[in-house]
């Protein structure tokens, strides 16, 4: 399961008012997954991922989410983060920081094709092409402090 924190329809439409996306119309809990919430949302005017993080920090978030909409702009597949009318690319939703994505149709391949294997690396390529374009950057958690800690 990988809803952790629960969202009711009344406090996600209220939380969605920040945003230019319309009233909420639909929320359906996404059960798959590992450490996140997600839910798919559907709005008056779109389709959407939402997120609440349940252990990466607040202060990482802009790293992250501006790396996708980096990458977004770039012309690489991945949903692009949705600003609310502030231009922030997350905000406090009970209690975890929140992040609206636009949704990316697709389904799970269990047994790609060496076509579907060489699409992966383009897209791949794609992205680490268009990342080296992205100039912030973000201290490794799990790096080699994080090794000693872990060693002890």
């Amino acid at each position: 399961m990988s809803v952790y924190t629960t969202v009711t329809a009344q406090e996600l439409d209220a939380w969605l008012a920040r945003y230019s996306v319309g009233g909420l119309t639909e929320l359906q809990p996404i059960i798959s997954g590992i450490e996140n919430t997600n839910y798919f949302v559907t709005t008056e005017k779109g389709r959407y991922v939402l997120t609440l993080y349940e252990r990466l920090p607040a202060d990482e978030l802009p790293f992250y989410l501006n790396l996708m909409a980096h990458l977004a702009r770039a012309g690489v597949e991945v949903p692009a983060p949705e600003p609310d009318r502030t231009g922030s690319l997350f905000s406090m939703l009970n209690g975890r920081p929140a992040s609206l994505v636009q949704r990316i149709d697709g389904v799970p391949v269990d047994e790609p094709s060496v076509a579907d294997c060489a699409a992966v690396g383009a897209a791949l390529g794609r992205l680490h092409i268009a990342s080296q374009r992205y100039r912030a950057r973000l201290t490794n958690r799990r790096g080699p402090a994080w090794w000693r800690q872990a060693a002890r």
